[in-house]
């Protein structure tokens, strides 16, 4: 298992770095965004099963402690949460920027490690060793392993990475949609009283 490593060259080493940064990133993340969706619904569901029980105060003693503004005018409510809004995008994406630039800088590692194999058969063949089979191997093997081990961390990541940002831009929308339904329920108990 080792043996690639090591014949990927010294560009194995912030390769292999990149990966486990990636990971960590990637599984931070995702723990917290479904956490993040848990306590949207579970807001939600406390009001609608106040809102089934006939109790609108009780509905709107979980919208008060949930927003503090709940009995400011919805204009005025609205914006408040646009700001909320704006104001959680950042805690929600985190260290996503980190992912991909791992992302981005895998690929370019590879092709540095392919560039230093290069190198090392152009001196092989300078050198008259153009018949050492063995030092030629070596530098065509770097170049090959560090492209490899580039894009198999890029891939993959990549693909997370985009799920990960789809599931920050669902949670924005879902935060905007649960206000919409709290505003809903402010108008309705005005409505009703």
């Amino acid at each position: 298992m080792f043996e690639p490593i090591a014949r990927g060259g010294i560009v194995m080493i912030p390769l292999l770095l990149c990966s486990v940064i990636a990971l960590i990133v990637s599984v931070e993340r995702w723990l917290y965004l479904r956490n993040a969706n848990a306590d949207s619904e579970q807001l939600m569901g406390k009001v609608r099963s106040a809102l089934q029980r006939s109790s609108p105060q009780e509905a709107r003693g979980v919208c008060d402690a949930t927003l503090a503004h709940f009995g400011m005018p919805k204009e005025d409510l609205r914006e408040v949460a646009r700001e909320v809004a704006l104001a959680q995008q950042p805690v929600l994406e985190g260290h996503l920027s980190v992912l991909a630039t791992m992302v981005t800088i895998a690929p370019l590692l590879g092709l540095l490690g392919t560039i230093s194999g290069l190198i090392k058969v152009f001196h092989v063949m300078a050198g008259g060793g153009i018949g050492d089979a063995s030092a030629l191997s070596q530098g065509i093997a770097e170049a090959l392993i560090t492209t490899f081990t580039g894009l198999c961390i890029a891939i993959p990541f990549m693909v997370v990475y985009n799920w990960l940002s789809g599931r920050v831009e669902s949670l924005t929308h879902e935060m905007e949609r649960r206000v919409t339904e709290l505003l809903n329920i402010q108008t309705t108990e005005a409505v009703a009283k």
